[in-house]
Protein backbone atom coordinates (compact mmCIF):
# COMPACT_ATOMS: atom_id res chain seq x y z
CA UNK A 1 0.00 0.00 0.00
CA UNK A 2 2.48 2.38 1.21
CA UNK A 3 4.67 1.62 -2.03
CA UNK A 4 1.08 2.39 -4.14
CA UNK A 5 0.83 5.30 -2.27
CA UNK A 6 4.46 6.74 -3.23
CA UNK A 7 4.24 5.97 -6.61
CA UNK A 8 1.42 8.09 -7.75
CA UNK A 9 1.91 10.48 -5.09
CA UNK A 10 5.01 11.07 -7.45
CA UNK A 11 2.97 12.21 -9.86
CA UNK A 12 1.96 15.36 -7.96
CA UNK A 13 5.72 16.64 -7.02
CA UNK A 14 7.88 18.87 -9.78
CA UNK A 15 11.03 16.77 -8.91
CA UNK A 16 9.59 12.96 -9.50
CA UNK A 17 6.94 13.70 -12.06
CA UNK A 18 8.01 12.53 -15.58
CA UNK A 19 4.59 12.19 -17.04
CA UNK A 20 3.09 8.92 -17.47
CA UNK A 21 0.90 9.34 -20.53
CA UNK A 22 -0.97 6.30 -21.44
CA UNK A 23 0.84 5.34 -24.53
CA UNK A 24 3.99 5.53 -21.91
CA UNK A 25 2.15 3.14 -19.86
CA UNK A 26 1.68 2.20 -16.03
CA UNK A 27 4.40 0.05 -14.90
CA UNK A 28 5.25 1.98 -12.01
CA UNK A 29 1.42 1.44 -10.66
CA UNK A 30 1.81 -2.45 -11.82
CA UNK A 31 5.13 -3.07 -10.82
CA UNK A 32 4.18 -1.43 -6.93
CA UNK A 33 1.05 -4.09 -7.10
CA UNK A 34 2.79 -7.20 -8.18
CA UNK A 35 5.62 -6.61 -5.25
CA UNK A 36 2.39 -5.51 -2.79
CA UNK A 37 1.26 -8.86 -3.22
CA UNK A 38 3.85 -10.96 -3.89
CA UNK A 39 2.54 -12.77 -6.94
CA UNK A 40 3.66 -13.90 -10.46
CA UNK A 41 1.39 -11.04 -13.03
CA UNK A 42 -0.63 -8.41 -12.86
CA UNK A 43 -2.46 -6.58 -15.44
CA UNK A 44 -3.68 -3.54 -15.83
CA UNK A 45 -6.87 -3.64 -19.12
CA UNK A 46 -9.29 -0.94 -20.17
CA UNK A 47 -12.75 -1.45 -22.05
CA UNK A 48 -12.80 -0.79 -25.73
CA UNK A 49 -16.23 -1.46 -27.08
CA UNK A 50 -16.81 -5.33 -26.46
CA UNK A 51 -12.86 -5.83 -25.83
CA UNK A 52 -10.21 -5.42 -22.71
CA UNK A 53 -6.93 -4.09 -24.03
CA UNK A 54 -3.81 -4.05 -21.78
CA UNK A 55 -2.12 -1.07 -21.41
CA UNK A 56 0.51 -2.63 -18.57
CA UNK A 57 1.62 -5.99 -17.23
CA UNK A 58 4.10 -7.42 -14.89
CA UNK A 59 5.10 -11.07 -15.57
CA UNK A 60 3.30 -11.89 -18.36
CA UNK A 61 4.70 -11.72 -21.86
CA UNK A 62 5.28 -8.24 -23.94
CA UNK A 63 2.95 -9.53 -26.34
CA UNK A 64 0.16 -9.62 -24.09
CA UNK A 65 0.14 -5.99 -25.11
CA UNK A 66 -1.01 -6.52 -28.76
CA UNK A 67 -3.73 -8.48 -27.78
CA UNK A 68 -7.53 -7.48 -27.22
CA UNK A 69 -9.43 -9.84 -24.88
CA UNK A 70 -13.58 -10.12 -26.00
CA UNK A 71 -15.26 -9.56 -22.94
CA UNK A 72 -17.77 -12.18 -23.74
CA UNK A 73 -15.40 -14.67 -24.76
CA UNK A 74 -13.53 -15.04 -21.26
CA UNK A 75 -15.64 -15.55 -18.18
CA UNK A 76 -13.31 -14.69 -15.68
CA UNK A 77 -12.86 -10.86 -16.89
CA UNK A 78 -16.95 -10.84 -17.87
CA UNK A 79 -17.43 -11.61 -14.08
CA UNK A 80 -15.13 -9.06 -13.37
CA UNK A 81 -16.53 -6.46 -15.04
CA UNK A 82 -19.92 -7.73 -13.48
CA UNK A 83 -19.22 -6.78 -9.75
CA UNK A 84 -17.78 -3.98 -7.77
CA UNK A 85 -16.11 -5.61 -5.22
CA UNK A 86 -12.88 -7.80 -5.55
CA UNK A 87 -13.94 -10.98 -7.71
CA UNK A 88 -11.69 -14.18 -6.61
CA UNK A 89 -10.93 -17.30 -8.74
CA UNK A 90 -9.85 -19.71 -6.17
CA UNK A 91 -7.21 -22.52 -7.59
CA UNK A 92 -9.19 -25.15 -9.05
CA UNK A 93 -11.55 -22.85 -10.68
CA UNK A 94 -13.15 -24.59 -13.64
CA UNK A 95 -13.43 -21.15 -15.85
CA UNK A 96 -10.44 -20.45 -18.29
CA UNK A 97 -7.38 -18.24 -17.54
CA UNK A 98 -7.46 -15.21 -20.18
CA UNK A 99 -3.75 -15.23 -19.43
CA UNK A 100 -3.03 -19.13 -20.51
CA UNK A 101 0.55 -19.30 -22.68
CA UNK A 102 1.33 -15.64 -21.84
CA UNK A 103 3.03 -16.25 -18.73
CA UNK A 104 6.86 -15.17 -18.86
CA UNK A 105 8.06 -18.01 -17.19
CA UNK A 106 5.56 -20.75 -18.91
CA UNK A 107 4.92 -19.28 -22.42
CA UNK A 108 2.54 -21.16 -24.86
CA UNK A 109 1.76 -23.56 -22.09
CA UNK A 110 -1.83 -23.68 -19.67
CA UNK A 111 -1.07 -21.96 -17.00
CA UNK A 112 -0.38 -24.05 -13.95
CA UNK A 113 -3.03 -24.34 -10.84
CA UNK A 114 -3.12 -20.97 -9.22
CA UNK A 115 -4.78 -18.17 -7.43
CA UNK A 116 -6.51 -15.21 -9.51
CA UNK A 117 -8.10 -12.27 -8.65
CA UNK A 118 -9.40 -8.94 -9.83
CA UNK A 119 -11.47 -5.79 -9.80
CA UNK A 120 -13.29 -3.62 -12.17
CA UNK A 121 -12.11 0.18 -12.30
CA UNK A 122 -14.14 3.20 -13.20
CA UNK A 123 -13.60 7.03 -14.03
CA UNK A 124 -16.20 9.31 -13.80
CA UNK A 125 -19.13 6.85 -12.23
CA UNK A 126 -18.21 4.85 -15.70
CA UNK A 127 -16.78 1.29 -16.61
CA UNK A 128 -12.98 1.93 -17.40
CA UNK A 129 -11.20 -1.36 -17.06
CA UNK A 130 -9.89 -3.92 -14.91
CA UNK A 131 -7.18 -4.88 -12.86
CA UNK A 132 -6.24 -8.63 -12.70
CA UNK A 133 -3.88 -10.51 -10.40
CA UNK A 134 -2.67 -14.27 -10.73
CA UNK A 135 -0.32 -16.41 -8.25
CA UNK A 136 1.48 -19.38 -8.91
CA UNK A 137 0.97 -20.98 -5.80
CA UNK A 138 -2.85 -21.69 -4.11
CA UNK A 139 -4.17 -19.95 -1.87
CA UNK A 140 -2.42 -16.51 -1.42
CA UNK A 141 -5.40 -14.27 -2.13
CA UNK A 142 -7.20 -14.49 1.00
CA UNK A 143 -9.49 -11.74 2.97
CA UNK A 144 -6.76 -9.63 3.78
CA UNK A 145 -5.68 -9.43 0.25
CA UNK A 146 -8.84 -8.72 -1.01
CA UNK A 147 -9.60 -6.08 1.51
CA UNK A 148 -6.01 -4.63 0.13
CA UNK A 149 -7.15 -4.91 -3.84
CA UNK A 150 -10.30 -2.81 -2.93
CA UNK A 151 -7.84 0.20 -1.66
CA UNK A 152 -5.56 -0.17 -4.07
CA UNK A 153 -8.28 -0.12 -6.81
CA UNK A 154 -9.75 3.72 -5.48
CA UNK A 155 -5.54 4.62 -5.47
CA UNK A 156 -5.18 3.43 -9.35
CA UNK A 157 -8.20 4.71 -10.50
CA UNK A 158 -7.16 8.11 -9.10
CA UNK A 159 -3.46 7.62 -11.09
CA UNK A 160 -5.89 7.51 -14.46
CA UNK A 161 -7.71 10.44 -13.89
CA UNK A 162 -4.16 12.52 -13.10
CA UNK A 163 -2.60 10.68 -16.38
CA UNK A 164 -5.77 12.13 -17.91
CA UNK A 165 -5.77 15.66 -16.66
CA UNK A 166 -1.67 15.42 -17.70
CA UNK A 167 -2.71 14.58 -21.60
CA UNK A 168 -5.23 17.10 -21.52
CA UNK A 169 -2.64 19.94 -19.71
CA UNK A 170 0.19 18.62 -22.45
CA UNK A 171 -2.16 19.15 -25.51
CA UNK A 172 -2.99 22.56 -24.17
CA UNK A 173 1.05 23.59 -23.51
CA UNK A 174 1.86 22.79 -27.57
CA UNK A 175 -1.35 24.13 -28.52
CA UNK A 176 -0.33 27.78 -27.00
CA UNK A 177 3.41 26.77 -28.20
CA UNK A 178 2.54 26.93 -31.84
CA UNK A 179 1.15 30.18 -30.72
CA UNK A 180 3.49 31.75 -28.33
CA UNK A 181 7.39 31.74 -28.03
CA UNK A 182 8.62 28.56 -25.53
CA UNK A 183 8.59 29.83 -21.70
CA UNK A 184 12.59 29.05 -22.19
CA UNK A 185 13.46 31.50 -24.49
CA UNK A 186 10.62 34.36 -22.72
CA UNK A 187 11.43 33.36 -19.48
CA UNK A 188 7.66 33.38 -18.45
CA UNK A 189 6.76 30.48 -16.43
CA UNK A 190 3.37 30.10 -17.27
CA UNK A 191 4.48 27.46 -20.43
CA UNK A 192 6.39 25.44 -17.75
CA UNK A 193 3.70 24.97 -15.34
CA UNK A 194 3.41 21.10 -14.76
CA UNK A 195 0.09 19.29 -13.84
CA UNK A 196 1.54 18.87 -10.44
CA UNK A 197 0.95 22.18 -9.36
CA UNK A 198 -2.90 22.01 -10.52
CA UNK A 199 -5.64 22.80 -8.40
CA UNK A 200 -7.31 19.42 -9.75
CA UNK A 201 -4.23 17.32 -9.23
CA UNK A 202 -3.72 18.90 -5.88
CA UNK A 203 -7.35 17.81 -4.84
CA UNK A 204 -6.82 14.02 -6.32
CA UNK A 205 -3.36 13.89 -4.05
CA UNK A 206 -5.80 15.05 -1.18
CA UNK A 207 -8.30 12.14 -1.97
CA UNK A 208 -5.40 9.38 -2.17
CA UNK A 209 -4.40 10.58 1.00
CA UNK A 210 -7.80 9.88 2.45
CA UNK A 211 -7.88 6.52 0.98
CA UNK A 212 -3.97 5.33 1.88
CA UNK A 213 -5.15 6.29 5.75
CA UNK A 214 -8.59 4.66 5.76
CA UNK A 215 -9.29 1.39 6.86
CA UNK A 216 -11.81 0.54 4.18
Amino acid sequence: IEAMHKAVSEMGVQETFHGYGPDYGYDFLVNAIREHFRCGAVGLLKIEGDCLRPLAVDGLAQETLGRRFVVAQHPRLSAILASRNPVHFPPGSVLPDPYDGLLDHHLGEPLPVHDCMGIRLHQEGKTWGALTLDALTGNIFGQSAHHDLARLALMVETAVRMTRIEEENRRLRAGRLGQEAPSSLTGQPGDTEIIGQSPQLLELLSELDVVAESEL
